[in-house]
């Protein structure tokens, strides 16, 4: 194993578009300096390995929790092992789903109540790098913008070599310094994958990113079959009655960009026309008296179920009738597949990757975001038309099991891994993924949402 003392990092001003032109140079030269005397505690020495057959994969993410964290978990279950060996660094402890008993897991310590910006950023830099050099990966997947920054940091540095990222939104958390960043350090990743079309738009035009290092790939699920029994068993569980029409949506309502006031501010309307509707919301509430007392103000809290946090959302599913989803801006939404994997109609805002889902009119319907009138409005149409729940149903079931089934997605971001870092040790290029999984050029005649695909 050869190894080579690291070099400092040479800074230049891109000046991309005259943007930022003063601030991003600074910005990121400062990240740059922190990042080499970070390494100078821990004596950086980057690593030439040689290619083995099993080839090491380490996940860098902020927590392993939500829907994000659960897919990656599920695409881990589906992996041969024989080719990559899967191992996860998170800065929170684990709040998804069930994790293989031979894929490790590392959680960092804690932050200390020191850690400000940007001292507590060098330090997690430095822990970061510490790991990586005791037990060196071949391929890094970084998630989320500090875990983003931190694998460019650490490849500009010489100690990751190969680096491939996630985009699971649109960016809505981001602002003017962190696309700054993220611009004056566009040519660290090999890859970067997105979840949606739209999320991919917003990352080109955005951060400035080359087109052929950018590619879509859908999330995915497994298709559900139904079951009675365990939708009486649940709705008994939640103290609702068996004959009522459930309205459900899996969000935490304490993120604004969830929409969860539009939802609130629709059940009057929406229990005005279907007296037997109830409602079900699953998630994270929030500012709980805040919560409580608009459900007041509504007069609703005698139809509607808060479940809160729940480890057990697939069984939930099944007490439904419809799922919705009333956000303001969304990646590829976790929320929507699932509930279409268990034959659910959606009713889901015209936002994001929503029109990649749902196709309005045959899977469920698509609505203004912000129009609490229009979403009850389409509401009100499925809850008074059980065979038209019951086809809409169907053929979302039938749209997750030809485009968005897991064990597709999970071959595809493999496919990402192997362009990068081929298993012979040939020259990496672009991934050459099909264009009816990735692309969805096979959905785009059945959008009526006008957005690009």
């Amino acid at each position: 194993m050869q190894r080579s003392r690291c070099q400092p990092p040479e800074v230049h001003d891109h000046g991309h578009n005259g943007h930022h032109g003063l601030w991003y140079p600074r910005a990121y030269a400062a990240f740059v300096a922190g990042g080499r005397r970070a390494f100078a505690l821990i004596d950086c020495e980057p690593i030439r390995m040689t290619q083995l057959r099993r080839r090491r994969l380490l996940f860098i993410m902020s927590d392993l929790g939500g829907g994000t964290g659960n897919h990656v978990l599920s695409m881990t279950r589906l992996w041969s092992l024989d080719d990559w060996e899967p191992e996860l660094l998170s800065e929170r402890p684990l709040t998804a789903g069930r994790i293989q008993p031979d894929i490790p897991v590392t959680v960092l310590p804690p932050r200390r109540w020191f850690d400000r910006y940007p001292l507590g950023q060098l330090r997690r830099l430095a822990q970061i790098g510490r790991h990586i050099k005791a037990d060196p990966p071949d391929l890094v997947h970084t998630y989320f913008f500090w875990s983003i920054m931190y694998g460019r940091m650490l490849k500009r540095l010489g100690t990751i070599h190969h680096l491939v990222e996630n985009r699971e939104d649109q960016g809505f958390a981001w602002g003017r310094k962190e696309y700054a960043l993220l611009r004056a350090t566009r040519s660290l990743p090999d890859q970067v994958i997105c979840v949606s079309d739209a999320v991919r738009e917003v990352a080109l035009a955005k951060e400035g990113l080359a087109s052929d290092r950018v590619v879509v790939i859908h999330n995915g699920v497994d298709p559900v079959a139904a079951s009675q029994g365990a939708r009486e068993a649940v709705r008994r569980e939640l103290g609702i009655a068996g004959d009522a029409l459930v309205v459900g949506m899996v969000a935490n309502l304490h993120r604004e960009v969830k929409g969860g006031r539009y939802f609130l501010d629709a059940i009057p309307l929406i229990a005005q026309a279907v007296p037997n509707s109830h409602f079900v919301v699953v998630g994270l509430p929030g500012n709980e008296r805040r919560l409580r007392g608009r459900i007041h103000e509504l007069g609703i809290g005698d139809r509607l179920t808060l479940t809160g946090y729940r480890d057990d959302v697939t069984r939930l599913y099944c007490a439904m009738d419809l799922s919705v989803l009333t956000s303001l801006t969304e990646g590829l939404s976790m929320t929507v597949l699932e509930s279409m994997s268990h034959g659910l109609p959606v009713v889901a805002t015209r936002v994001g990757g929503n029109p990649e889902m749902v196709v309005d009119g045959e899977t469920g319907y698509l609505v203004p975001p912000r129009d609490a009138a229009a979403f009850a409005a389409k509401v009100v149409e499925l809850l008074q038309n059980s065979g038209l729940r019951s086809r809409m149903g169907r053929a979302a079931r039938g749209r997750i099991e030809q485009h968005f089934q897991l064990k597709h997605t999970a071959q595809h971001y493999i496919e990402v891994y192997d362009q990068v870092l081929p298993p012979d040790g040939s020259p990496a290029g672009s991934p050459d993924l099909p264009d009816t999984d990735v692309r969805r050029s096979s959905d785009a005649e059945h959008s009526t949402s006008g957005q690009s695909a």
